[in-house]
């Protein structure tokens, strides 16, 4: 697990416009984005970063007579197995961690973006609640919540659904 994403600007830049792009972004698409940092340096850290598994190639498209390959992001390697999480250093899961609030802003900017094009009000809602619980009732506590979310988690998959994005952290 090597969280290299994070020691540099540019390529924390590129992931955040890769997440949640599955048909992924060619490095003209990601310059267009990205207009501040030069076309040389997109490829120089893209090309580190699929080295270190970071973005994989989703295909290819011409443009002229050139032709473009389409990064997008390995989900793969932001994945973590429990047992990769128990032997990780604390600089690791720090690191995971904050990936994981980084998808999490990313997704509220996009939806903040798109109500704001669109003119609706924000209905996002967070809150912080601090539990008093003895091992026990915070392991059935775990357990329920994790029941609900799989419940609903189940009911999910129609297209014509609206995506919601369910985030929880829990610190025992």
């Amino acid at each position: 697990m090597d969280f290299d994403l994070f020691k540099n600007q540019v390529r924390f830049k590129i992931a955040l416009e890769l997440i949640d792009r599955d048909e992924g972004l060619s490095i003209m698409q990601l310059h267009k984005l990205l207009k501040e940092i030069p076309q040389a340096t997109l490829y120089r850290h893209v090309n580190s970063m699929i080295e270190d598994s970071l973005l994989k190639i989703v295909g290819n498209q011409r443009v002229g007579k050139v032709e473009e390959k389409i990064y997008a992001l390995n989900t793969t390697g932001y994945r973590i197995k429990e047992e990769d999480w128990t032997s990780a250093t604390y600089t690791e899961k720090a690191n995971f961690i904050s990936f994981y609030f980084v998808y999490i802003l990313q997704n509220y900017k996009n939806y903040h973006d798109n109500s704001v094009k669109e003119g609706l009000q924000d209905k996002s809602t967070f809150s912080l609640v601090k539990l008093n619980l003895p091992d026990e009732s915070f392991n059935e506590f775990q357990s329920e919540l994790r029941s609900l979310m799989e419940k609903y988690h189940q009911l999910s998959g129609d297209n014509e659904d609206q995506e919601r994005v369910v985030s929880l952290v829990i610190v025992p």
